[in-house]
């Protein structure tokens, strides 16, 4: 087979139980329907069988209890009460 560069010969090569076909001219490496996706595989099963990491350490500690809200006593004057000094007694009423 001639490559389709440079026109030299094409040697078939073994790599990971797959043949490949690699250039004696310029080197390059040619691959047939299906080779890239098995050399892939190859190459993820043998980086994926070195030792798993330890799992996460299991925080141990109990959480913070919190005091629940204390309420502020009911102002009168209702909601606006506070913002006027002496209460908000309507539209047109003064004091």
């Amino acid at each position: 087979m001639a490559c389709p560069k440079c026109v030299a010969q094409m040697l078939p090569v073994h790599r990971f139980g797959v043949e490949i076909d690699q250039c004696t001219g310029c080197g390059g490496i040619f691959l047939d329907r299906g080779e890239l996706e098995v050399l892939a595989q190859a190459e993820a099963n043998f980086y994926g069988s070195g030792p798993q990491p330890a799992p996460p350490q299991q925080y141990s500690a109990q959480p913070q209890q919190y005091m629940p809200p204390q309420h502020y006593p009911q102002q009168r004057g209702g909601f606006l009460g506070g913002l006027f000094g002496g209460g908000y007694h309507g539209r047109y009423e003064h004091h």
